[in-house]
């Protein structure tokens, strides 16, 4: 880690990762240090956390060209499983949504359906979307946090479960707008999808149901 940069506060802690708030060249950023994994063998645990670490940084810069508002990433360490990012001020949308006014309900989760649409497009599957994992600034931009479990695929069957997971997470933590803004999440979807040309919009949506009636989610490896 360069000598400019400096860690801080501890923000959050996950079974990945810890995310540090500080500063960098005088730049407000988040440090995100995977933290290594004592089961694991030493040498595996570092291949995984430095091919973890690039993965996430690589979709990020990837991401942010296509348009959609994320961290911007100022270094990428390696030696250290690091990754260094802009700091966005803001306030979750997991801390907002239940009182949101209609119109904003419409536009914020509209808004993410469309960011969703552009990412599964260009064959990205973010892999936790959350409200936790949403920021909205006072200009009322929304950023995308978190990927961490970001993928490279282009399979209906990753791009539903994206949709699945964040519907589960409505509904077990926003059952009061659950249904109003997963509708409108899927109205975003639907309408950026067929500007941008993703005819596999529909099955995507259709199949969300298909993998609810399982009962529980099927692991990439298990599935036929």
């Amino acid at each position: 880690m360069n000598a400019v940069a400096k860690k801080q506060e501890i923000i959050s802690k996950g079974a990945e990762a810890t995310l540090f708030q500080g500063y960098w060249f005088g730049r407000k950023v988040i440090f995100k240090h995977r933290i290594p994994k004592k089961y694991r063998i030493e040498k595996l645990d570092r291949r995984i956390r430095i091919s973890r670490t690039l993965n996430e940084a690589r979709a990020l810069i990837k991401i942010k060209e296509l348009g959609v508002n994320v961290p911007q990433v100022y270094e990428i360490d390696t030696k250290n499983f690091i990754i260094v990012m802009k700091f966005i001020e803001g306030i979750k949308l997991r801390d907002i949504v239940d009182v949101l006014s209609e119109d904003k309900l419409k536009m914020y989760f509209t808004k993410i359906g469309e960011m969703i649409a552009l990412l599964h497009f260009n064959g990205h599957v973010h892999g936790d979307i959350t409200t936790s994992n949403i920021i909205v600034t006072k200009n009322e931009s929304l950023f995308l946090l978190d990927f961490g479990l970001h993928e490279y695929s282009d399979t209906i069957e990753d791009k539903s479960v994206d949709l699945h997971l964040f519907k589960r997470v409505l509904l077990s933590s926003h059952g009061k707008v659950f249904q109003k803004g997963f509708n409108y999440f899927l109205e975003g979807y639907a309408k950026k999808s067929e500007k941008l040309g993703f005819k596999e919009f529909k099955q995507i949506i259709k199949n969300v149901s298909v993998i609810e009636t399982r009962g529980r989610y099927v692991k990439k490896e298990e599935r036929s």
